[in-house]
């Protein structure tokens, strides 16, 4: 899937898994995580008050889907 975004009068073809990264991390930097990219991998942290957490499936499953909300790049 090709999509295009128009910037006054350039077009720029993206592929769909470029953009859907892009929109993942950007929801996620306006949620307070901070991002690093170290090689091909992102290292995702956010200050939780001090405190170790363990995270459990059901919350990466909501901070995936969370943050691959496409309608939160839209509306800022």
């Amino acid at each position: 899937m090709e999509l295009q975004i128009q910037l006054e009068e350039n077009h720029i073809k993206m592929e769909n898994i470029q953009f859907q990264k892009m929109v993942f991390l950007f929801n996620a930097l306006n949620e307070g995580w901070s991002i690093q990219k170290r090689k091909d991998s992102y290292i995702f942290t956010k200050k939780h008050e001090g405190k170790k957490e363990i995270f459990l499936d059901s919350y990466l499953m909501s901070f995936l889907k969370n943050n691959f909300d496409s309608t939160k790049l839209l509306l800022s």
